[in-house]
């Protein structure tokens, strides 16, 4: 059984964004030489998450605006923390909830060489707190 791991670190550019990742999980599924196996996509940020869905940037805008709208940041959150760097208080309340109900990993199937995804499936980063740069993990196992 083969094991492959690998980090991804992204930038991210807005406050609330989708970062379409699915052409570097390919090439790392290809560049692991798992024929058949377990893709597991994890992210180590709690106003992070990941999902599955359909490349369409109307699609892309539909969903940030509902998340925000679901909910939302103007709400009275008990959450608060400081940043330690400078001492500015961070009410971020709205992102951690929002990273909880997208879910912070995907496992997709791999067969024949290849991630095992829809025609119009694609796996998106989701960035809830930013922009930051973040850190993605990788792990491929199999045969």
């Amino acid at each position: 059984m083969k094991f492959f791991s690998r980090k991804i670190v992204i930038q991210t550019k807005e406050n609330t964004e989708l970062v379409n990742i699915t052409d570097t999980i390919k090439k790392l599924v290809k560049e692991s030489g798992v024929k058949n196996g377990c893709l597991n996509i994890f992210t180590t940020h709690t106003t992070t998450a990941l999902t599955i869905n359909e490349n369409e940037p109307g699609l892309e805008k539909d969903i940030v605006n509902f998340v925000k709208s679901l909910v939302p940041e103007g709400s009275p959150y008990f959450h608060h923390h400081y940043y330690a760097a400078d001492g500015r208080m961070a009410v971020n309340a709205w992102a951690h909830i929002r990273a909880s109900l997208l879910g912070a990993n995907i496992v997709v199937p791999i067969e024949d060489g290849k991630a095992v995804l829809g025609r119009r499936q694609s796996i998106y980063y989701v960035e809830l707190d930013g922009p930051q740069q973040r850190n993605l993990f990788v792990q491929i196992q199999g045969e």
